[in-house]
């Protein structure tokens, strides 16, 4: 039977290369997630929304 998790060099290089790769891509599909809806208050407040409520109280 196989293992699971190879110990080599190399595989141990990709699965932290594969693990970059997936940190990266979240990064950027966060980036893009609030290039899309910057003024959805689940992603991030607006300026406009954060200097309003400021006022009111």
């Amino acid at each position: 039977m196989n293992p699971i998790l190879a110990t080599s060099t190399q595989a141990n290089l990709l699965y932290v290369l594969g693990g970059g790769f997936v940190l990266l891509g979240s990064y950027f599909f966060g980036r893009l997630v609030t290039f899309f809806f910057p003024k959805n208050p689940l992603v991030r407040k607006g300026k406009k929304d954060k200097s309003k409520s400021e006022q009111d109280l």
